[in-house]
């Protein structure tokens, strides 16, 4: 029989070495995988659970440290000193942070401290990161739309509820204003006349009620014209001078005096103005601030009235644009201002937000198309 010449031994040391090596970047890249999949969790919670667990896959875990750098903030521990690996985290196409293991210094020669695979890992966990993090902005920007859009159905619908309502009121309201005035013209008995007076006041209020539904659901009629948004602003604040002197409130205007002129109806738009820059007032029982801000964008011209009283609590942010809702005492407010508000900016192709901070104030963003 032919002699059949003899193979190599292999080398199991090496091997098994680098079979441990894999199964360790296996497992760190799992870990990071069930976390990248646990979409309750916040994002801040996410990077930091991401951080804790990317030390199994190195050669010595104990010692790594691990910085991952988002939009600036840090997560974790920089390796000081002491040598280190860095990728760069990319979303779409733009570098948004970095990602960096490393040891302390002393801790390990830097020729041997990190492995050709580990390097290739890094490159990986980077990846991943930035998987993670564009993922969660996905999710949050659909979760925003899709809440914009439930507000907006239910507004839409409300309008039409009002706009019924406002109507179906407005007949017999003005029929009890009319016959009472006719009754009045005739009384002569004092006792009788104040009674009379009494139902022509409240008569009055229904009306205005009346009126600001119809604000609401934009079924007032409109008067377009091209206006400069700082001059209406101005002109309300003139107006208002009493009331915010009376309240121990400081002014401040920050108006960009080269803003685009908008197409609004004045009388409206003082409306909603008048109602954001009182209620701003009224949340300032001790005093405060009252900033106002113009500024105009790609096309867009945003005014934003801002105060530095008791805020907004979050549960009743999301209904301030809600017709009958308020969070003033009773008989202190009808809880139409603001949903009247919205109804006005809305009927002038616009939208009007609100952002607040308990105890630190509140932030109303009127924003506007440029004629």
């Amino acid at each position: 029989m032919p002699h059949r010449a003899s193979q190599p031994e292999p080398q199991t040391g090496d091997t098994s070495e680098k079979l441990r090596e894999r199964i360790k970047e296996l497992q760190c890249l799992y870990a990071v995988a069930r976390i990248a999949q646990a979409q309750d969790m916040g994002l801040e919670p996410m990077l930091t659970a991401f951080v804790r667990t990317i030390p199994q896959g190195w050669q010595w875990p104990d010692a790594l440290l691990v910085d991952l750098v988002l939009d600036d903030r840090s997560y974790g521990q920089p390796a000081a000193g002491g040598p280190h690996r860095t990728a760069p985290i990319l979303i779409d196409g733009d570098t948004r942070g970095s990602l960096m293991v490393g040891y302390p210094a002393m801790t390990t020669d830097a020729q041997d401290a990190f492995l050709p695979e580990e390097e290739q890992l890094l490159e990986k966990l980077a990846a991943e990161a930035a998987t993670i993090v564009d993922r969660h902005e996905k999710r949050e920007r659909q979760r925003l739309f899709e809440a914009r859009m439930l507000q907006s159905d239910r507004l839409s619908v409300l309008g039409e509820i009002t706009a019924g309502i406002a109507h179906e009121l407005n007949t017999p309201l003005g029929n009890v204003l009319g016959y009472a005035e006719l009754l009045m013209a005739n009384e002569k008995d004092a006792t009788r006349r104040e009674d009379l007076q009494r139902i022509i006041d409240s008569a009055l209020i229904g009306r205005e009620v009346v009126k600001r539904l119809m604000y609401f659901s934009c079924e007032m009629p409109s008067q377009f014209r091209t206006q400069d948004l700082n001059e209406v602003a101005e002109g309300v604040l003139r107006l208002l001078k009493r009331q915010v002197d009376e309240a121990h409130v400081r002014l401040v205007l920050r108006l960009d005096r080269t803003l685009p002129p908008v197409r609004l109806d004045r009388v409206q738009f003082e409306q909603v103005l008048t109602n954001l820059v009182l209620n701003a007032v009224a949340a300032m029982r001790s005093g405060g601030t009252l900033t106002l801000t113009s500024e105009g964008h790609d096309g867009l011209v945003r005014l934003r009235v801002c105060d530095t009283g008791h805020g907004i609590a979050p549960q009743d942010l999301r209904k301030v644009f809600q017709p009958f809702f308020t969070t003033k005492p009773t008989g202190e407010g009808t809880g139409l201002g603001l949903s009247v508000a919205h109804g006005i900016v809305t009927g002038h192709g616009g939208t009007i937000t609100a952002e607040s901070t308990p105890g630190q104030g509140a932030c109303f963003t009127i924003t506007l198309p440029a004629a």
